[in-house]
């Protein structure tokens, strides 16, 4: 996401693969378009995004990505939510949890963030595993984190943002990072709506067409690796990095919500019909009324 490879996984089996590497969508098992409601995730690693070309592509929601740690807002954040609900996409924000940040501070920092600014929920990206950033930028990691760091100040700022923001908050992750870094996570993930990450792809950068996405270059998995103890995934991370397509010059982060679009925006609480009270004339209403008690009108039959 943010860090770019951080936090990519290739699946093990169970994909069938063109020539070129890519998955192909599977009848039994796969993913097929009607399924899922198609997503994609930015931040300023995308700065120029044609956000009309994406929803004519079938693009039906985004995750922008907020802030970071205490320190950093992305300065396309506002442009990217503009551009999105222009374009008549649900909106989503994450927040980067830098576990070397206490909790207090983030939420602080998110919250001034966040005024002024509309979206539909809320995610917090929990993917960081490393002590030092200096060396992440040397990709030499020696330093990390406890893994009781990393899944206590996750829950917390998770379960703080819940409040803050009255929204749907989920949690980020991906089920390797679970197990390799905060095992202990287990024990409250279960509880959170997942936008879980696993890419079934091979390596490679692709450049497509949205019609060729979708006719040949889907998951040929049905889903994501989902944590132990937990039952299943909201939203999908099917791509991360891999595939450039058109609306976007640099490369984008595709996902499915684990539903179609109407789905979606009942799960947000969102486009829900409310039952209006029925209006009845005079006379309807005694009619109802004589239908609703016969006894008072049915005459006794004696033998």
């Amino acid at each position: 996401m943010g860090q770019g490879q951080a936090i990519a996984h290739t699946a093990k089996g169970g994909a069938k693969h063109s020539k070129n590497g890519n998955a192909l969508p599977l009848r039994d098992g796969g993913v097929w378009m009607d399924d899922f409601c198609l997503g994609v995730d930015v931040s300023s690693w995308q700065p120029k995004v044609d956000w009309k070309v994406l929803y004519e592509g079938g693009v039906r929601f985004a995750i922008v990505k907020l802030s970071q740690g205490n320190y950093s807002y992305d300065r396309f954040t506002r442009e990217h939510v503009r551009g999105a609900r222009d374009a008549g996409m649900l909106v989503g924000l994450y927040h980067w949890h830098d576990p070397l940040c206490n909790v207090k501070s983030q939420v602080d920092f998110i919250k001034n963030c966040l005024v002024g600014i509309d979206y539909d929920f809320f995610c917090v990206d929990v993917e960081q595993y490393w002590a030092d950033w200096g060396e992440w930028r040397q990709q030499y990691i020696t330093k990390k984190l406890g893994a009781a760091t990393i899944s206590v100040s996750s829950h917390q700022l998770a379960s703080e943002m819940k409040k803050v923001t009255g929204k749907k908050t989920m949690v980020y992750t991906r089920a390797s990072f679970v197990k390799e870094y905060a095992p202990t996570m287990q024990t409250w993930l279960k509880d959170w709506d997942l936008w879980l990450a696993h890419y079934p792809y091979r390596p490679g950068r692709v450049s497509v067409s949205w019609e060729g996405l979708k006719a040949s270059n889907l998951p040929g998995i049905p889903g994501p690796s989902i944590p132990p103890n937990c039952r299943e995934w909201k939203i999908w991370q099917f791509s991360g990095d891999k595939f450039v397509l058109p609306g976007v010059s640099t490369p984008l982060d595709l996902n499915f919500f684990h539903g179609n679009e109407k789905e979606m925006r009942t799960w947000l609480g969102l486009d829900v019909e409310i039952s209006q009270p029925i209006e009845l004339d005079y006379e309807s209403m005694v009619r109802l009324l004589w239908q609703a008690h016969p006894e008072l009108h049915k005459q006794e039959v004696k033998a």
